[in-house]
């Protein structure tokens, strides 16, 4: 994928670079989604322990290269300015000023909760916690955050947690190698290539929106197309670019 990088001359004469890591890790993660479906395609409870580990892992990567992608570009907002993504004319200078005065402190916040501080702070209309992309955006982070620090406890111990019931009326497909019953929701039922697919979507439908309050053009814009994280839509997305394109008179 072209890499978006930001370039700028020094008074030295050399020629200084930056590279943005959204673009890669939202893409990064529709790739290890399809991974997951493209085994899920053919698993089954028979299914070769080495092709279980492997799903296992295309949907945990999946998961936290999405909120990676969130903790990247709200990080890249607050230290170089909305607009950042555009060069030095369209980045806004004042607001990239405004912010660095309390880059630090923005920076301790939560990782939603940074993007609602920029919002506030720059006097823009604020997301709308408790629908959609804001509560599944939530439930993302959570979940990322149960894998990185995740601590093994017995299910009836997970019954009773809030994360794991927002979790569980996604109604996402399990993976085919675990029944219905038998087994704890999380991770055998939860960690689906599904579950996956909607951590992408949810990540790259909240960035949109958080541009959108703020008046600024994406900069994920350019490369939607590497963001398919279902293998109908990457299929799908792929036959339309090779179409010739209609000429305008």
């Amino acid at each position: 994928m072209a890499a978006q990088v930001d370039a700028r001359a020094v008074l030295i004469g050399r020629l200084d670079s930056r590279y943005s890591f959204t673009s890669q890790f939202l893409a990064g993660a529709a790739l290890q989604a399809r991974a997951a479906f493209g085994i899920e395609l053919v698993g089954t409870p028979a299914s070769p322990s080495e092709d279980q580990c492997a799903h296992r892992s295309y949907v945990v990567g999946a998961i936290m290269q999405s909120v990676a992608a969130l903790e990247s570009e709200i990080w890249e907002v607050v230290h170089h300015g909305p607009g950042h993504h555009l060069g030095s004319n369209g980045v806004d200078g004042a607001a990239r000023a405004f912010l660095a005065r309390v880059a630090d402190l923005i920076d301790d916040q939560r990782t939603l909760e940074r993007y609602e501080c920029v919002l506030h702070l720059l006097h823009k209309a604020p997301l709308q916690i408790g629908i959609h992309p804001f509560q599944d955006a939530e439930l993302v982070v959570g979940l990322r955050n149960e894998i990185v620090h995740y601590k093994s406890k017995w299910g009836d111990d997970l019954a009773g947690i809030k994360l794991f019931k927002g979790l569980e009326s996604k109604n996402h497909r399990r993976p085919p190698f675990f029944p219905e019953s038998g087994v704890n929701f999380f991770p055998h039922q939860c960690l689906s290539a599904d579950c996956a697919a909607w951590a992408v979507e949810t990540c790259a439908e909240f960035l949109a929106t958080f541009y959108c309050h703020l008046g600024v053009i994406m900069p994920t814009s350019l490369h939607k197309s590497l963001f398919a994280a279902r293998p109908d839509e990457a299929a799908q997305r792929g036959h339309a670019a090779d179409r010739p394109q209609a000429a305008r008179g």
